[in-house]
């Protein structure tokens, strides 16, 4: 059931009780904790917080702790499996569900108070009506016990029908897997009903929201639709000039910005390279993308010298003046997409982020295989990047991010140079082997993703064969111990990113029998034995002829 009185019907049900808090391996919901956090404290609310990759992790921590608890709230994970199936609950256990995985589960959906799913219902979802999924039982009991004749022959015939068109129904509805709103704008809009918004908890949303854009997993038009509400936010929230606030250096603007990777905290020429825009509209993997890249910044009027150093170090003017200069070559290159509105969240005098700079550092800070630490350490020291005096901690996230884009935007080049982007027939695909330059780093779904993203984007920019553009992807890299990870991403010319591989991967698991190392929350990526996805692969073949 949807919570339509989030203050009463939530909140203050939760409110100063012990509450179990499982948390998505992402950063819109490590945004989304974040603010939960605040809440919490405020209100004296004791929680137990664990990370989960996938429904494996979900049943281990739940039966860990089960018995401690009768309040259980699910960030961005849960929503799409049924819950209560799932996770076999007393019947006194409520779960409350934050999720932007979409379609929700209609046993969820439809559940009449243990599964309760918080925000508005999302009308792109296209919820199937309860008569057309549900059959109520005593109808049930008596098709049974109904003896051999007309009558009963009649309604058997009605009820196969009804069968028929339910799971018709059913399949329409589950085969595309895709996103919704962002958890961190529901949880924000909570927060500000409550009366406990700040400027702090919009960051965290901004941040939360600008994380599916940056990951191409929501429209332009969704980032868009969303700018008016966000910005009057703003407005209300951000302190007058005579505010202590603003003297302590927190402000937040929105403004015309580029879409370009980490500019304020790298060199020009560095972001031109790793953007995905100018990457493929100029080809940078190739010599002549490199004299593209050398007259746009003649065009720019930006002189080579500065355009290697550091944004920072620029010349004042050069900086001032540096989205104008973009600004006037971007209909030469086919590059508009460069300018959009963005949030800049500025701290002290020089410290500058947006809100894509905050998603690659936490997104650097997530991937355990850049550093030494355990995904859980990795987990606890994102969420620490949020806080308001910690920016130092987002520092080194946006350090390690440069190595992420960089490792990226060399497989990319290796991929096109050695040809290893392949058509099976229904999609394109590429394996990266182990013990391949920098395939440890695309062990963790969000870098794979990316690479997949850039990867598919640049193959499609120097096919010949039209029908590529037409075409989705899967990316497969290797994992720990004997095992791969593979997921798939829609064409690069779909308007809005729905889907199918999620419901292909599990068709693809029941007919070659093998249980999944991890299934994550997002079904469009799976974890297997390596020894198993050549199957795999052949089943994703005949399945998607």
């Amino acid at each position: 059931m949807f919570v339509e009185n989030v203050q009463e019907e939530f909140y203050n049900i939760i409110k100063g009780k012990h509450v179990l808090l499982f948390v998505n391996y992402d950063v819109d919901a490590i945004c989304t904790c974040k603010m939960l956090q605040s809440l919490f404290r405020s209100d004296s609310t004791l929680y137990t917080s664990l990370t989960v990759e996938g429904v494996q992790d979900l049943i281990e921590g739940y039966c860990k702790h089960s018995e401690q608890v009768k309040f259980v709230l699910l960030i961005n994970c849960g929503g799409t499996i049924d819950i209560v199936e799932t996770l076999q609950p007393e019947e006194d256990v409520v779960f409350f569900v934050l999720d932007s995985h979409k379609p929700t589960d209609v046993c969820n959906v439809y559940s009449r108070s243990q599964v309760r799913i918080v925000g508005n219902v999302d009308e792109s979802e296209k919820i199937p009506r309860f008569e057309d999924i549900f059959i109520d039982s005593e109808t049930e009991d008596e098709d049974e016990e109904e003896d051999f004749d007309e009558e009963a022959r009649a309604k058997r015939k009605q009820r196969k029908l009804w069968e028929e068109n339910r799971n018709k129904t059913l399949f329409e509805y589950t085969q595309f897997s895709f996103y919704g709103r962002a958890s961190a704008l529901v949880m924000f809009e909570i927060v500000w009903r409550l009366g406990k918004d700040n400027i702090e908890s919009l960051w965290w949303a901004l941040v939360g929201f600008t994380y599916q854009t940056v990951l191409g997993l929501v429209t332009e038009r969704n980032y868009s639709n969303e700018l008016p509400v966000l910005q009057l936010h703003l407005t209300r929230l951000m302190p007058t000039s005579n505010n202590s606030s603003r003297m302590e250096g927190y402000r937040i603007t929105c403004q015309k910005d580029l879409k370009l990777v980490l500019y304020r905290h790298w060199t020009v020429q560095s972001s031109l390279r790793h953007s995905i825009s100018t990457a493929v509209k100029l080809k940078l993997w190739s010599q002549k993308g490199e004299k593209r890249l050398y007259q746009l910044l003649a065009e720019m009027g930006l002189p080579i010298s500065d355009s290697k150093q550091n944004f920072t170090s620029m010349d004042s003017e050069l900086k001032t003046g540096f989205l104008s200069m973009i600004e006037s070559i971007v209909n030469n290159y086919d590059l508009d997409s460069l300018i959009y509105h963005s949030f800049i969240l500025t701290i002290g005098f020089s410290n500058s982020y947006q809100a894509a700079d905050y998603v690659y550092g936490m997104l650097a800070l997530l991937d355990s295989t850049l550093s030494e630490k355990t995904s859980k350490e990795c987990f606890l020291l994102t969420l620490d990047s949020l806080s308001r005096y910690k920016h130092n901690i987002i520092d080194k996230g946006i350090n390690s991010s440069k190595k992420l884009l960089t490792s990226v935007m060399r497989q990319v080049h290796t991929l096109l140079d050695m040809k290893q982007i392949f058509s099976a027939g229904p999609f394109l695909y590429f394996i990266l082997e182990e013990g391949s330059v920098d395939s440890k780093i695309f062990s963790c779904p969000s870098s794979l993703v990316i690479l997949a993203r850039y990867a598919l984007m640049a193959f499609n920019s120097i096919s010949r064969n039209r029908r590529t553009a037409m075409l989705p992807l899967i990316a497969s890299a290797p994992s720990t111990n004997d095992n791969c990870i593979i997921l798939g991403i829609p064409p690069s010319t779909e308007v809005i990113p729905r889907n199918f591989f999620g419901k292909a991967f599990d068709q693809a698991v029941e007919t070659i029998g093998i249980n999944p190392v991890i299934n994550y929350f997002d079904s469009s990526v799976i974890k297997i034995c390596k020894e198993d996805r050549p199957k795999f692969f052949d089943s994703l073949v005949t399945i998607l002829s």
